[in-house]
């Protein structure tokens, strides 16, 4: 038995095979454990988690580059919408909204018993512009606080 421990089958590059992913992972006796970058992503790894009764599994967290708005590839999270609060830029695919940490909205997610972590997160000091290195710093503390106190329930 093996586990993949950082897959993302819940990115929109799988939206019409991620099941045939897992399934052929699961077939090969590999668990996963899809992470989720930041609230719609984390969301949907939990969703896809809950699909399965074992092998499949979800962690949750904002990735320290979508703190700011910056680009991102279509592959990750979709095209752009509205209701994600993205914006189209030309030759990029699209720029993510700069969220924030919401601690009461990963606390509830984190409730979850298919989530076994939290992550993804952390500091990433390539990309920066103006306040970047604050958010992410304020991010990430938010994130282990909410890891140790979420273990201890």
């Amino acid at each position: 038995m093996f586990l993949d421990a950082h897959t993302h089958a819940q990115f929109a590059a799988f939206d019409k095979d991620w099941k045939e992913v897992i399934d052929r992972a699961l077939a090969a006796r590999v668990w996963v454990i899809n992470v989720g970058t930041q609230k719609d992503t984390s969301r949907r790894a939990i969703e896809v988690a809950r699909s399965y009764p074992e092998g499949v599994y979800a962690s949750i967290g904002l990735h320290p580059i979508h703190t700011e708005k910056s680009y991102h590839d279509k592959q990750e999270l979709g095209a752009p919408s509205e209701s994600a609060g993205a914006i189209k830029t030309g030759a990029q695919e699209f720029e993510s909204r700069g969220e924030e940490f919401d601690y009461d909205y990963y606390r509830t997610l984190a409730s979850d018993p298919k989530v076994l972590t939290i992550g993804e997160c952390g500091l990433d000091y390539y990309r920066l512009a103006g306040e970047t290195k604050h958010r992410q710093r304020k991010a990430f503390e938010q994130q282990i606080e909410l890891e140790a106190k979420s273990r201890s329930l």
